[in-house]
């Protein structure tokens, strides 16, 4: 595990800041932890329930000359979310663009039916960015009984089914 150099080291020469690098990796392991040992023992703590979690994850790729507008859209994702789904969204966002003109939505539910409500949410903004990009992959990942609830109307976008291993959870907060 690397750990960051304290701020006093910069100030040192390279030859002692070497020392309390190779010093520092040959402590154990345990005495790696930035925590305490109380702040350590309730991170461990927290409660974990089991993960009944939507995932889906498409990628769009930008058809050429069309990135402005695929980009001005984005913010109209965000507000649906943010507006209306509280209760059932997990997490959102967007990754991109790369070099390549794609960008990749991460979007993260309670359960099947907390996307399915999502897709009716930001129909409108999805209809427009199709008309800036194609969808190239579809991943949905969650517990089976969830993905069987999401093959029919997911169909149409040809997705990638993975089913979360039983066992799989998340913290309680969430």
């Amino acid at each position: 595990m690397m750990r960051f150099l304290p701020l006093c080291l910069l100030l040192v020469s390279p030859a002692t800041a070497f020392g309390f690098v190779v010093s520092t990796m040959q402590q154990p392991r345990s005495s790696h932890s930035t925590f305490s040992s109380s702040s350590t023992s309730s991170a461990l703590s927290m409660a974990l329930i089991e993960d009944g979690c939507v995932t889906l994850v498409p990628k769009f790729k930008i058809k050429e000359g069309m990135m402005d507008e695929y980009m001005a859209n984005l913010p109209k994702f965000l507000e649906l979310v943010k507006a209306n789904e509280q209760d059932t969204c997990l997490h959102y966002g967007f990754v991109g663009p790369t070099e390549d003109n794609l960008v990749i939505c991460r979007e993260g539910y309670k359960n099947a039916e907390g996307l399915l409500f999502h897709l009716q949410n930001v129909d409108g903004p999805l209809q427009e960015a199709l008309r800036y990009a194609d969808i190239i992959s579809l991943d949905v990942q969650g517990p089976s009984s969830e993905l069987e609830k999401l093959k029919e109307p997911l169909a149409a976008f040809g997705p990638t089914y993975y089913e979360l291993q039983p066992g799989s959870m998340r913290s309680e907060t969430l």
